[in-house]
């Protein structure tokens, strides 16, 4: 069944100027965004939200311990802007030059490090802070406590198991959904199928669980497993067929990602589910992989990182996405030479070395960065219309524990093993591999060659694209036409940057600085 979801709920914003006559402001004096978890006295507070105060003298604005929430942002000139919508901040009067920097590492890694942008002047709130805002001052504070506690500490495998379970459990329990119920997407990896199971555990069904097909070409075994999984505990499941177009499901990703991600461009479709269920919970995996089945570990990234040797691993990791002849060949000269690989290379290095120090230094690297700049975006960006979307992974407990763990426990197999024993009923449901089953070779041909036409006609209708500062337009074009007539187009690997560059130009008006 497929489902295309409608245009997304407006965003609040809010603004304030100095001036002066006073303050004058627009926007709405005060939002809550996300969900709170509340541990009781003298504790943190949990969950994963944003929220802001204009009191008619001071602006306050709080965040969730991890910056999950994406907030943008703008001090300048005596105005202040913040919105989870980046659009809402460029309305502001500050010059719209591009961070070359952030843009250096963005376009080789698809990723913006720590609270960059692709714009000097705006910026993500970083994680766990309080900014105050007034007509005399502005300040930007922490107000997190750090680690919940001295992380509990365990003897060997088992015993890191056995905390895992309680601890996971008890993150669950914390978030118990709303009276309305919740549904779930469910896949056939471990993230989800811990959360389902562990919430049956507790008694609390889900309304409906869901699987979404990933885009051409697809791992029809994902879905399969989650049927098979969701048909051994009784509860009902939908399937959701992968975006019709993927020309619209990627100029939609651009949107709700606020040009600071990439590659979520199927998930449209799940957003499109929950919109005409009317769903109002959820429950999210994001971080449960990275942090308990070893999917950020290198163990020869993790020596260079504890060496000191940041501009080596810059170097390794910047390559790994073989983007740099696309970038020379499809972004104009001028562009490329201010993006240089130099440049992203001294942006990464500094960015590493923040993590030396950590218990886990590439996991913290990989968490703080890639996890909650990049897919933090599909909980708290696709699908920002759903109205509490819980991360127990994220509890702050769970979190502590997980993160202060020898590296090697993840490595043998920490995750499978927590969910085989806590849940010894399912144990015989396999996992989804790495082998994908792709559809006929006519449809993805036809699929991908429609896509090409639609974005041909897209650059027709915009011709002030030609005169693209970000985007050699011409390239851009002869790619579409090539992918749009010949047998076998394969998957348009150069629509979302290129399609992504042309409207984040048209969203200033003029990029400055180039």
């Amino acid at each position: 069944m497929q489902y295309l979801p409608k245009a997304p709920s407006p965003l609040p914003f809010f603004a304030a100027r100095r001036t002066p006559s006073g303050v004058r402001v627009e926007g709405t004096e005060r939002v809550r965004l996300g969900h709170e978890v509340d541990l009781g006295h003298g504790r943190e507070l949990d969950g994963i939200f944003g929220r802001w105060e204009w009191d008619g003298k001071t602006l306050v604005v709080e965040n969730d311990r991890y910056g999950m929430y994406p907030l943008f942002y703008s001090m300048w000139g005596g105005e202040i802007r913040i919105s989870p919508s980046i659009r809402h901040v460029l309305d502001g009067s500050f010059p719209k030059t591009l961070d070359f920097a952030a843009l250096a590492v963005f376009q080789r890694m698809g990723i913006f490090l720590g609270n960059d942008t692709p714009f000097e002047h705006v910026q993500v709130l970083p994680p766990g802070v309080r900014l105050v805002w007034s007509d005399a001052k502005s300040s930007l504070e922490s107000r997190c406590f750090g680690a919940s506690g001295a992380p509990v500490k365990v003897r060997d495998f088992d015993e890191a198991v056995d905390q895992y379970a309680h601890l996971f459990a008890q993150a669950i329990s914390r978030r118990p959904p709303p009276a309305e119920g919740f549904d779930l997407a469910l896949s056939g990896g471990r993230d989800s199928r811990h959360i389902f199971l562990e919430l049956l555990d507790q008694g609390r069904s889900p309304r409906r669980t869901v699987t979404v097909q990933g885009y051409p070409p697809i791992a029809g075994e994902d879905r399969m497993i989650a049927r098979q999984l969701a048909q051994a505990a009784g509860q009902q499941h939908d399937e959701v067929e992968y975006p019709s177009s993927y020309f619209e499901a990627t100029l939609q990703d651009i949107e709700l990602t606020e040009f600071c991600a990439s590659g979520h461009t199927w998930l449209n479709a799940l957003a499109g589910y929950f919109e005409s269920r009317g769903t109002q919970c959820i429950y999210d995996g994001i971080a449960g992989d990275v942090l308990s089945a070893a999917h950020a570990q290198s163990q020869a990234k993790q020596e260079l990182l504890l060496s000191g040797q940041t501009s080596q691993l810059a170097n390794e990791l910047l390559g790994e996405s073989g983007n740099e002849d696309f970038i020379h060949a499809c972004l104009p000269s001028e562009f490329t030479k201010r993006i240089s690989r130099s440049l992203a290379v001294d942006r990464l290095a500094r960015e590493l070395e923040k993590h030396r120090t950590t218990s886990n230094p590439f996991l913290s690297f990989v968490f703080w960065n890639r996890t909650r700049r990049n897919i933090g975006l599909v909980p708290f960006g696709i699908l920002r219309d759903v109205a509490t979307v819980f991360c127990p992974y994220l509890d702050h407990d769970l979190f502590d524990f997980l993160m202060s763990l020898e590296p090697a426990y993840a490595s043998q197999g920490l995750h499978d093993e927590t969910i085989r024993r806590s849940y010894p009923d399912y144990a015989e449901v396999p996992y989804e591999g790495r082998s994908t089953t792709a559809p006929g070779r006519r449809e993805l041909d036809r699929y991908y060659r429609k896509a090409a036409r639609e974005t041909l006609v897209y650059l027709a209708r915009n011709p002030g694209f030609m005169r693209s500062s970000l985007v050699r337009t011409t390239r851009f074009s002869a790619l579409l036409a090539r992918s749009a007539v010949v047998r076998h187009p394969g998957k348009l690997w150069y629509l979302h940057p290129l399609l992504r560059g042309l409207v984040l130009e048209q969203a200033v008006g003029e990029v400055q600085g180039l």
